[in-house]
């Protein structure tokens, strides 16, 4: 009997040492083999199309892997990733940059935020560059110099080197503005962005409150010193160098993405959310909360929130591949803009897989489980307790019940409108 018991403290203490081990260690990494070859641009292409079969493989093996639609999303994922670490890893240069647009319809990763507009570029941590462009009206535009890339190679998305928000920058009387990246201060008045020790992606956010009121321009980045010169003429050893930068990408953003939503996933009980929080692991000066649903059919999950002094908060669903739901043709995440809220200042959002009528509906897109992200940004001082996000689980027939009165009927039609209006704004925001 003795030893019946000690062999299953011995599996259940193996299982939760093997468990604890899947949370607490780091995701995996892509290492391109440099294999001796005539032709190393073509084992660098070999190595990228294994890149992407392993990317596939890690997928596979999830416990998240287990129905249709999140096979098929897994799938989608990796044609995301594919495409940003294309953008990224293999077709940028440090010293004719360019800020391309990071996330996007084309290129979804990281649980991004549909209210931004993302751009990056890479750039080198000795050198100065000069970013130029006009303002427009969007609640926020924020500057972000971090170590690395995020994602890839263990580098995290707020290892910062410096921030630089729009409230502390200089602009014309017109709205346009110059930042200036480089390791010595230019001195008063100028915008500046320091560089530093490891620094290389350069992410801007354009942040918007209203989606089709509100504007950007695209920015301008060019190596001080090289302006107006060629750029040289590609080489096989360049682009050797781009695929295995593109193969790395590829697989480590994956892995890092799919080891967040575990860990958010496992570590959380179901249906709830956290207290907002300084972010980890993102923006620096951004809060978020950050929480998951499980829901049958017959229920509904309400997630009650506080209109804050931010200058922008918002709320989203993802999927368990930590990408962001169908935010073109579905009302997955939701601003302050698009929201209902009472004369209390609280605003009620229903996540649940039926319409339930009302304005602020946050659509599963058929998801039996996900996630939710909630972000502040501008937010002048911490959230008091009775402003904190809170979640709880109805059903779904008793929903109107369990809502404040005043929250008004949301008909069929003005949901053919909301989501044409919001189609429309994606494709004005993002173009082709």
């Amino acid at each position: 009997m003795k030893s019946l018991i000690s062999l299953v403290v011995l599996v259940v203490v193996g299982g939760v040492a093997f468990g604890l081990g899947r949370l607490t260690s780091a995701p995996p990494q892509f290492t391109p083999v440099e294999a001796e070859s005539a032709d190393a641009l073509a084992a660098a292409y070999d190595e990228f199309i294994r890149s992407q079969q392993e990317t596939v493989a890690l997928l596979r093996a999830s416990p998240f892997f287990d129905d249709d639609q999140a096979r098929a999303e897994a799938y989608r994922s990796v044609l995301y990733a594919t495409v940003g670490s294309i953008k990224a890893g293999a077709l940028q240069s440090h010293d004719f940059p360019r800020f391309s647009r990071a996330v996007d319809w084309t290129s979804k990763a990281g649980l991004d935020n549909p209210d931004n507009n993302y751009y990056i570029a890479l750039i080198d941590d000795d050198a100065e560059y000069r970013i130029s462009g006009k303002r427009g009206t969007t609640a926020n535009l924020i500057f972000q110099l971090v170590i690395g890339q995020p994602a890839v190679r263990g580098a995290g998305s707020s290892t910062n080197v410096s921030v630089l928000y729009d409230r502390d920058m200089v602009f014309d009387e017109a709205g346009n503005y110059e930042v200036v990246v480089s390791r010595q201060d230019p001195g008063p008045g100028v915008n500046w962005l320091p560089n530093g020790e490891g620094a290389q992606t350069i992410l801007l956010r354009f942040t918007y409150n209203d989606w089709a009121g509100e504007s950007h321009r695209a920015p301008y980045i060019e190596k001080i010193g090289r302006e107006g010169a060629h750029a040289p003429r590609l080489s096989s050893d360049a682009m050797a160098f781009g695929l295995r930068e593109a193969a790395v990408s590829l697989y480590d953003r994956t892995a890092t993405w799919l080891d967040f939503s575990t860990k958010a996933w496992t570590l959380r009980g179901g249906n709830s959310i956290t207290e907002a929080r300084p972010s980890r692991g993102g923006l620096v000066g951004q809060y978020s909360a950050f929480g998951n649903w499980e829901l049958e059919d017959d229920e509904a999950l309400i997630l009650s929130t506080s209109r804050s002094a931010a200058d922008y908060q918002g709320i989203e669903l993802g999927n368990l591949w930590f990408v962001s739901l169908d935010y073109e043709t579905r009302t997955s995440t939701l601003n302050l803009s698009q929201m209902h809220c009472g004369a209390d200042e609280r605003c009620h959002a229903v996540i649940s897989h039926r319409d339930p009528g009302v304005q602020n509906w946050l659509d599963t897109e058929g998801h039996r489980r996900g996630l939710i992200m909630m972000r502040w940004q501008g937010l002048p001082a911490p959230l008091a307790e009775q402003m904190q996000p809170e979640a709880r689980v109805v059903p779904f027939a008793r929903l109107r019940d369990e809502l404040p009165a005043d929250i008004p009927a949301f008909s069929s039609e003005e949901r053919r409108e909301q989501i044409d209006a919001r189609r429309r704004a994606v494709h004005q925001r993002f173009g082709g």
